[in-house]
């Protein structure tokens, strides 16, 4: 991507030809068509497929203005939820601008419960509540939950082109210039030989453990982490992983985790 108009560009090529036919759309798709989710449609026999219908979020937030970019796995609904019932008969925004753009850059579902949970370690960070962040997903498709991604050649080619050369792109209007992920895929992406990056520091309860490392409150033992920080090798930035390290999980560190996050970013000077 040479610039991050021509990011825009091709979403609102993609939802012209979604808004035509959705699943002509998925079949072309020829990186995500055959992963698999989890719609439970049925809870007896659960479909797999990746939903084509609803509608597809890449991204979310103003691309040109924005705490913090952070990535994504895949947006999570499903038609079965009534919250995304009442979500997919309001889509009247979406279908009445000419772009994507438009519709998503005032964050359309910020109020949502993940982004919720978001929000308040934004606002213990102390980011600037009067902006949102800018949230790349780096599937487009739902689905209920997302299984284990096969990290391939194919992926991160992908995600060179639609994630990474975009972030380098756009995080000149970010207020933090390191970018958030947090769950054990993205850990997996940047650990793969071919991703570019270089892993910079990585401290968990099983590795590299600070002495101010939070405990069970009856401190019997230490609380369950992984923070790392990654460089990519070609632009510079530095990204920021939170996880398990067991795996599994996208929630935000906890309040007790901040001050161990803290030291964390000041010791890549990362400041804001």
């Amino acid at each position: 991507m040479e610039n991050t108009k021509n990011y825009l560009t091709h979403w609102d090529k993609f939802f012209e030809d979604w808004k035509k036919n959705p699943k002509a759309t998925f079949d072309k798709d020829e990186i995500w068509r055959s992963h698999k989710g989890k719609i439970y449609s049925d809870p007896k026999t659960p479909d797999t497929k990746l939903d084509c219908n609803l509608l597809p979020q890449p991204y979310l937030g103003d691309i040109n203005n924005h705490s913090v970019i952070t990535l994504n796995l895949n947006p999570c609904r499903t038609e079965q939820e009534e919250s995304v019932k009442g979500f997919e008969q309001n889509l009247e925004k979406f279908y009445n601008t000419d772009s994507y753009y438009k519709y998503a850059k005032d964050f359309p579902t910020y109020d949502i419960d993940f982004w919720k949970n978001q929000r308040k370690w934004f606002k213990r960070l102390k980011l600037d509540e009067s902006k949102k962040p800018f949230a790349i997903e780096i599937c487009p498709w739902n689905s209920e939950s997302w299984l284990p991604l096969s990290i391939n050649e194919k992926i991160i080619n992908y995600m060179n082109q639609y994630v990474f050369s975009v972030i380098e792109k756009a995080i000149k209007y970010s207020d933090v210039k390191m970018v958030f992920s947090v769950g054990k895929a993205y850990y997996e992406i940047f650990a793969h030989e071919k991703s570019g990056f270089n892993l910079e520091e990585e401290i968990s309860n099983f590795k590299n453990c600070p002495k101010n490392w939070p405990r069970h409150k009856k401190n019997k033992y230490l609380l369950n982490r992984k923070f790392s920080i990654w460089t990519h090798r070609e632009s510079g930035i530095k990204y920021l992983n939170v996880g398990s390290p067991e795996g599994g999980g996208n929630n935000p560190p906890a309040e007790h985790f901040d001050e161990v996050l803290k030291i964390l970013m000041q010791n890549h000077k990362i400041i804001f």
